[in-house]
């Protein structure tokens, strides 16, 4: 009957259950942890993507400032120095097609995001 009793009177969690509620809660704290790492990477690389876009949008708005017949001479002159927004960032428009009526340009905007190569192109049209 004392047994009973004392097993009554006693409060609180045990070592062992103490130690799988610590174990629960640390799986729990390394979840929501590499979850925020992989939100900050997605984050960046967007970041990233969104400059290229905007950089190859301003090299689109340069060419369309130009006269429809020197269009590949600006191309083939076109010194992207002014970008360095990305690291490694390059500009290069592959494989230009140009008619009597129509020009179709690619922008190619190239650059390294952790220790990998990165690519963004859009293709337009400028006609006569």
């Amino acid at each position: 009957m004392e047994k009973d009793k004392r097993k009554l009177n006693r409060k609180g969690f045990s070592m062992v259950e103490m130690m799988f509620g610590a174990s629960i809660l640390l799986v729990a704290i390394l979840a929501v942890l590499y979850s925020f790492i992989s939100l900050m990477s997605l984050n960046e690389s967007s970041k990233n993507l969104t400059t290229a876009v905007n950089d190859a949008q301003y090299a689109l708005e340069q060419i369309k400032s130009q006269s429809f017949n020197n269009i590949p001479a600006f191309i083939s002159s076109y010194s992207p120095t002014q970008f360095a927004n990305l690291s490694n960032e390059n500009i290069t428009f592959p494989g230009p097609v140009y008619t009597s009526t129509l020009d179709t340009i690619t922008v190619q905007i190239t650059w390294n995001e952790r220790n990998a190569t990165k690519t963004f192109s859009t293709t337009t049209r400028f006609a006569q």
